[in-house]
């Protein structure tokens, strides 16, 4: 659980003073004639507590009676909650330490892309759930960047990074049915997301020139299903462009990481990646099998996909590489422990993990699942 408790902290948070009073046990003080009530930090120090370890869990409760000699005497009831490090100076001060970043001159045909979808960050299942699920996506960046390393000899430009949605588990999903099956809160889910997000980053950035972090939104990123709302607008997308903001603070490291979202209006985007031109989707926009028909009626429709060589994709959990003379479909696998429905429904269990290979003039090339 140390990788968990680390992304849902930022940084292991400093042991507080008092540990034995903050298990949720009611705590009573009786403060014997006047006393600095004029918040609740100096209400705290007057109770004997520190107020940069502990805060109120609720308002206290006061009692004040007068006594017969005409001092006054004062009982606060209250409980204590710990107070954490906030969750966004550590990584703020993440940011601003990376060295300045030296370009090295990186060069070549290639570019290498880290396709990692459908972490489903939150998913409780029979083999496991987000502790799991994180460590399976660190020991993936780590792979990638051996095999970035191992490739960079073929001559490698730049580096996409491509997460065509689901990377939270969400609490819509199937009307929200779930939700019993769902570990965090969509805010700890998101907050965990950012900061591997975040990671990828830091392990990317260093190796080249220049860095994409390509997200779009899966069904199970969407922030609520109450009303339509738009497209590119979802959990997914949210974290990336708060990554994108964070890099801002420090541009002589990260000047040359882009991340790239879709238009509010838009589930997909097409770009260039290097020599190609890439579009990143989800997939649950068709049924499974189905992702060259809904391209194809991308290109009939004119579409920002019908000029795409290479269409990124996720959802049905399976590995698949789709070619025609001039399209190469790549769907990745993903990161959950296994869903126990589909396993007891056809018995299938999906490889773990993301892609990586190599891209060049729209042809895919030495692809490895990591």
């Amino acid at each position: 659980m140390g990788a968990l408790a680390d992304l849902l902290r930022g940084e292991p948070a400093q042991q507080p003073q008092e540990p034995d009073e903050q298990d949720g046990r009611a705590l009573a003080a009786l403060i014997e004639g006047p006393h600095d009530a004029s918040d609740y930090g100096a209400i705290l120090e007057s109770c004997g507590h520190d107020p940069s370890q502990v805060g109120f869990a609720a308002p206290p409760s006061v009692y004040t009676r007068w006594k017969a000699d005409g001092t006054q005497a004062t009982t606060y009831r209250y409980k204590l909650i710990a107070k954490r490090e906030s969750s966004v100076e550590p990584l703020i001060e993440r940011i601003k330490a990376a060295p300045k970043r030296v370009a090295d001159g990186s060069t070549g045909p290639h570019w290498f892309v880290f396709q990692a979808g459908d972490q489903q960050i939150g998913k409780r299942s029979r083999d496991g759930s987000t502790a799991e699920i994180i460590e399976r996506y660190l020991d993936s960046v780590q792979q990638a960047t051996e095999e970035f390393a191992d490739l960079k000899r073929h001559g490698i430009e730049g580096i996409q990074i491509s997460m065509p949605g689901d990377c939270l588990e969400g609490v819509v999903s199937q009307s929200s049915k779930n939700l019993w099956l769902t570990q965090e809160t969509i805010t700890e889910q998101f907050r965990i997301l950012r900061r591997l997000m975040l990671h990828t980053v830091e392990a990317f950035a260093p190796l080249t020139d220049r860095v994409y972090l390509d997200v779009v939104n899966g069904n199970h990123d969407e922030a609520q299903r109450e009303q339509n709302t738009y497209p590119g607008d979802g959990w997914a997308t949210e974290s990336a462009i708060a990554v994108a903001d964070a890099l801002e603070i420090n541009k002589a490291a990260y000047g040359h990481v882009e991340v790239r979202t879709p238009d509010k209006w838009c589930p997909d985007m097409t770009n260039e990646v290097g020599s190609s031109l890439v579009t990143v989707v989800h997939g649950h926009q068709w049924r499974i099998g189905k992702g060259m028909a809904w391209w194809q009626e991308q290109a009939f429709g004119n579409q920002p996909a019908a000029s795409a060589q290479v269409l990124q994709h996720g959802h049905g959990h399976r590995w698949e590489l789709e070619t025609t003379r001039d399209r190469v479909r790549v769907a990745s696998p993903t990161y959950d422990c296994g869903s126990d429905w589909y396993r007891g429904a056809h018995g299938g269990e999906s490889k773990r993990g993301g892609l990586a290979y190599l891209l060049k003039n729209g042809e895919i090339s030495r692809m490895s699942l990591v």
